[in-house]
């Protein structure tokens, strides 16, 4: 079913942008909704969330570095300013505790600055990808809201869960076993020949 809801996102996605007409670009809207779309609801709203904060941060960042890119004349200053970008939006993401934000904060700066030379004014072009990119995020969001998964496919996705579930534990359990085993050679080894 997810599969379904993700390829319905991009698909309204790309046809609202389609009727707006040729200048608007759906793949920012695409990307953030196929990104966005989670196996539940509530994976959703804290997938959108850190959507929501990491299009804003990228958006920011981009800003800044459109900004800092204006300041220096050198035709590809741009170049030298995405990698110290991605290097501070992922720094500032960790310490905030939004590592959730990191892909879609990086991809939107990314894309605001590697575009922005090519096109119309640079900070319009900006926020314009923030909101392409938002409304990816809703759209990915109310359909994950509305459409419902079958009763029955509930019950295999609940099955599936719970096999992962004792397959981690049983792979917790074996590493424990390993650890306990290495621990008591290296006791026993040691008794032998301690000085």
């Amino acid at each position: 079913m997810r599969n379904i809801k993700t390829a319905l996102a991009v698909f309204i996605c790309i046809i609202v942008f389609a009727i707006m007409g040729p200048e608007f670009n759906p793949l920012f809207a695409a990307i953030a909704a196929l990104i966005t779309m989670g196996p539940s609801i509530e994976d959703s709203v804290e997938s959108g969330w850190n959507r929501i904060l990491g299009t804003i941060y990228g958006g920011i960042g981009g800003m800044l570095g459109i900004f800092i890119a204006n300041l220096i004349s050198f035709q590809y200053t741009y170049i030298a300013i995405i990698p110290i970008g991605l290097i501070v939006i992922i720094y500032f993401c960790n310490n905030f505790k939004k590592t959730g934000a990191i892909s879609i904060a990086c991809v939107v700066f990314i894309s605001i600055m590697t575009t922005y030379p090519l096109e119309m004014g640079s900070y319009m072009l900006a926020i314009l990808r923030l909101l392409e990119t938002s409304f990816g995020i809703i759209v990915a969001f109310l359909i994950n809201r509305f459409i419902k998964v079958p009763k029955c496919d509930e019950k295999i996705a609940d099955s599936l869960v719970a096999k992962e579930e004792n397959e981690k534990l049983a792979k917790t359990d074996e590493n424990s076993s390993r650890e306990y085993k290495k621990l008591k050679v290296v006791s026993i080894l040691y008794m032998i020949f301690k000085p």
